[in-house]
């Protein structure tokens, strides 16, 4: 079925046209507060002889020591295993790893079952779970409970607190764990790849320690988490909208900023405004290009051509030629908005409110049809990012 011709819009198109997407008011970046305690999530339970017993109980309930300190760490494919955020591709393996740090007399004693451990940079000896003092863990998603949200929603410029909540992950009680990004609060665009992060509590008698979570936050200059609490981004492969893919499940981000760009909110992985979310798969890519706005995008990128929709929802030029279809990638800036092509559908060869974009705007990204984004009707320049060096 053909698009809507421009004419019979709805006021949807001129609401997003008096619209933003990326403020050019940006504010800056102040030092982080000490995290508060994580809220424990607690160990499921089955019934036994009449008694409550902890599913997936390990370690030795004779061994001593009291559990001080809950770790995740995590390893892609066969490679290292420490405490550091994590990218990998749809193709890797992401393995998560619980690590208990125990109190045993003066020594602290780190258990679990991940060889070659390092946190913190340094490689540490750890013995394995079944040595530990008797316990459970229980795994939980660590994620954001909304898909839109704005930095100005007080009609100023504030760094607005992303809500994150702990979600118990069912089942999840081994010292391994295959990670898996699919959100569970917000929809899921990405089948298998974005971002997640992820919190593990142990417990021991009626004892639970947590590692970071929901609780740890940043502080001013930041609506998101500290470092602490362990991120996994799978992106769908190496090429720019793969990259991109890195920010499914995150929420947009109505005015996302930050005040350097290594501190964006786009670049740890927060969420973002539509510029934000174009420029991050660029970065990555290895381009020098700033976080900005749609209005500084074509300061940026080489304009490959200009056009406006035509009844039959082809974009023409200032001539009435067609548009062609550039490449999968290049940009399609609208007044206030952009997105990255995906695929040439409809009439091929041309673009038109068929072809597909991958875009941010009030939900996580997504991908979509050029007419169901709610600018199909409007005016377009199509950019295309310089080649990294």
């Amino acid at each position: 079925m053909r698009p809507t011709p421009p004419r019979a819009r709805t006021a949807l198109a001129a609401l997003l046209l008096a619209s933003a997407c990326g403020d050019p008011a940006r504010a800056g970046e102040g030092p982080s507060v000490v995290a508060r305690a994580a809220p424990a999530v607690a160990a499921p339970t089955s019934t036994h002889a009449g008694a409550d017993v902890p599913v997936g109980a390990l370690g030795d309930p004779a061994a001593t020591g009291e559990v001080i300190r809950a770790v995740v760490v995590s390893q892609v494919d066969a490679g290292p295993i420490d405490d550091t955020a994590k990218h990998a591709r749809a193709d890797q393996r992401v393995t998560l790893h619980a690590v208990a740090v125990v109190q045993r007399g003066r020594d602290r004693v780190y258990f679990s079952d991940a060889p070659d451990l390092r946190i913190g940079g340094k490689r540490i000896a750890a013995r394995p779970f079944a040595e530990a003092p008797g316990l459970t863990l229980a795994w939980a998603r660590v994620e954001p409970a909304a898909a839109s949200m704005s930095n100005t929603e007080g009609g100023g410029f504030r760094y607005e607190a992303i809500d994150y909540r702990a979600t118990a992950i069912d089942r999840a009680t081994a010292p391994a764990l295959v990670a898996d990004v699919r959100p569970t609060l917000t929809p899921d665009h990405g089948n298998g790849v974005g971002t997640m992060r992820y919190q593990l509590t142990i417990t021991q008698g009626a004892r639970a320690i947590a590692s970071p979570g929901a609780a740890a936050r940043r502080g001013r200059g930041s609506g998101g988490l500290q470092d602490s609490v362990h991120r996994i981004s799978i992106r769908r492969d190496d090429t720019y909208l793969g990259w991109l893919t890195e920010l499914y499940g995150q929420p947009y981000i109505w005015a996302s900023a930050g005040g350097t760009d290594a501190t964006h909110q786009s670049e740890r992985l927060e969420g973002s405004d539509c510029a934000d979310f174009v420029t991050y798969g660029a970065r990555r890519l290895g381009l020098k290009v700033p976080y900005s706005w749609t209005g500084e995008l074509p300061q940026h990128t080489r304009t490959l051509a200009t056009g406006q929709p035509s009844d039959d929802g082809i974009y023409r030029d200032a001539h009435g030629a067609p548009v062609r279809f550039p490449a999968v990638g290049d940009l399609v800036l609208f007044p206030r908005h952009v997105g990255a092509l995906v695929e040439d559908r409809g009439t091929i060869g041309v673009l038109d409110e068929d072809d597909i974009i991958m875009h941010a705007l009030f939900d996580t990204p997504k991908e979509v049809r050029i007419a169901d984004s709610g600018y199909g009707g409007l005016p377009i320049q199509v950019l295309r990012w310089p080649k990294a060096r």
